[in-house]
């Protein structure tokens, strides 16, 4: 349920970052991060790709206790949790990076800037420590080819 909720929010934030610019962010979402990568990043031997309007969510292919989800949305111009001044400064990790941290649920969302486009990667299921390793390693791979 909650990642259904987060996924809702998340949608809608890129709505309105589109209606906010007036485009959308014309590339394969899924395209930004390999395969090995994705699988890597899950801890994973093999992950399924699964593209929607703007982002990618990657799954492995089979069943493996404790493994997540990793999602990596593009935004646009504009990032929702920058625009109400949360989360934490992150270093090295495009042009800006900001971490937020849901407390209720131990869960949290990468926002990146690149150039003027904003993306948030989020790992859904691991602890909140894997999560943000992962969510940064994947971020720096993600920001470097945009």
């Amino acid at each position: 349920m909650q990642l259904v909720r987060r996924m809702m929010v998340a949608g809608g934030v890129a709505c309105l970052s589109m209606m906010w610019t007036g485009k959308a962010f014309a590339v394969d979402v899924c395209s930004l991060l390999s395969p090995a990568e994705a699988s890597s990043a899950l801890g994973v031997p093999e992950v399924k790709a699964g593209a929607g309007a703007n982002r990618c969510i990657w799954t492995p292919k089979e069943y493996k206790a404790g493994a997540g989800t990793l999602t990596v949305q593009i935004e646009g111009a504009n990032d929702g949790a920058k625009m109400m001044n949360q989360g934490t400064a992150v270093s090295g990790v495009g042009d800006e990076a900001i971490q937020t941290v849901l407390a209720s649920t131990g869960s949290s969302v990468l926002h990146v800037r690149k150039g003027a486009t904003w993306f948030v990667v989020n790992v859904h299921g691991v602890p909140l420590d894997q999560a943000e390793k992962v969510e940064k390693t994947v971020g720096q791979a993600v920001a470097s080819r945009m």
